[in-house]
């Protein structure tokens, strides 16, 4: 096994440390991992108040926008969680929806619309084709449409969409822009001055936290969109957790550690600044991909369509996915598996968590000798 540089070889109880090249979760580092440790809190007291309070402000710094102007919602759950919990605030809802989907994440969107009753349409790209500014504005300005959702990291394929772009189009038209920044979020530039109403996020992705904690943050003009919802849901409800929250607790019982390790997260995240941090991630993508390409291995998605944080690549000619996951394995390496039809065809590889560019030139060189 190939020792790795960035930290011991071992956790607790004699577990090999793998480096993960999945989309999260993935890598953390020993401060966050220590985080999960601090003392027990009841949820119901001044101390956790203190705590959701503290990781709220801190999400604030993180996407630039001022705590007076932006509503931050912390819920226990995966990022689908929150996805259901902000689509659900337009039932009932006169307009309709226009989800842009090139992968599983937009579909998602809409399925779950569909489940709830929500007037919603989709444009459905494939999943190795960007957006066509010029197809959406089509639609974009019809009166019966509302708003536009995009993923803006499709991790299906590790395709970045121009949210950018699409968000100062639809608000040409003065139209509401929602999108899934899931797996974007401190891995790509992102601000709420490109017109963005509502944005989603996660714990476990770019922010290098743990799974558990997922979180919405929206304007002051959706949330009166979204208090006029027929209510639908139960546990996500976006209004009631925004109320709830607003008192110093959570209507239903959080993951503590989790916030702990969240918070710690952030705190690493500020020092090392964000753009610091999103420099990193690309900096090791294009290590990862250089030396892909040198290896003699496609890659799935034309290079100026990627993000970040995720590669996608074409399986080596007579070797199976699951022969190469566990070759890698054995070696201390963890790649990832597509999705529905590219499965045994192409691998993901995301550089999420903490991950060196040694890290990445002994990846290179055992994954050359396994192929």
């Amino acid at each position: 096994m190939v020792t790795h540089h960035s930290d011991s070889t071992y956790f607790f109880g004699g577990v090999p440390k793998m480096i993960i090249f999945s989309p999260g979760p993935a890598n953390i580092s020993q401060r966050v991992r220590n985080a999960l440790t601090l003392p027990d809190i009841c949820h119901r007291d001044s101390e956790f108040s203190e705590l959701l309070t503290d990781i709220k402000r801190l999400i604030t710094w993180v996407v630039g926008v001022e705590e007076d102007s932006h509503e931050v919602v912390l819920f226990s759950g995966s990022g689908t969680l929150v996805m259901e919990s902000l689509l659900a605030c337009l039932t009932g809802w006169d307009k309709t929806l226009l989800i842009v989907s090139n992968g599983i994440y937009g579909e998602r969107a809409f399925t779950i619309s569909y489940t709830l009753g929500i007037k919603a349409g989709i444009m459905g790209l494939g999943w190795r084709e960007s957006v066509d500014l010029s197809k959406i504005e089509e639609v974009v300005r019809r009166p019966e449409i509302g708003g536009v959702y995009l993923v803006h990291h499709e991790t299906t394929t590790g395709l970045l969409n121009p949210l950018m772009e699409v968000s100062q189009l639809a608000k040409c038209h003065n139209k509401m822009v929602l999108a899934d920044t899931i797996s974007s979020l401190g891995g790509e530039n992102l601000s709420f001055d490109w017109g963005l109403d509502g944005i989603l996020g996660s714990a476990n992705k770019c922010l290098r936290g743990i799974p558990g904690v997922s979180f919405i943050i929206i304007s002051k003009a959706f949330l009166s969109i979204a208090r006029r919802r027929i209510r639908h849901t139960y546990y996500s409800d976006l209004v009631t957790h925004i109320d709830r929250e607003a008192g110093g607790e959570t209507p239903f019982t959080p993951a503590i550690q989790v916030l702990f390790a969240l918070k710690e997260a952030l705190k690493e995240l500020l020092e090392e600044g964000v753009e610091n941090r999103i420099a990193n991630y690309r900096n090791i993508s294009q290590l990862l991909r250089r030396g892909l390409k040198e290896l003699g291995l496609k890659l799935f998605l034309p290079e100026e369509l990627y993000s970040n944080t995720m590669t996608s690549v074409y399986l080596p000619p007579g070797i199976s996915y699951q022969e190469l996951h566990d070759a890698l394995k054995e070696e201390g390496f963890v790649i990832y598996n597509s999705q529905r039809y590219l499965q045994e065809k192409v691998f993901m590889l995301g550089t999420v968590g903490v991950i060196s560019e040694r890290d990445i030139q002994d990846f290179l060189e055992v994954l050359g000798g396994k192929i």
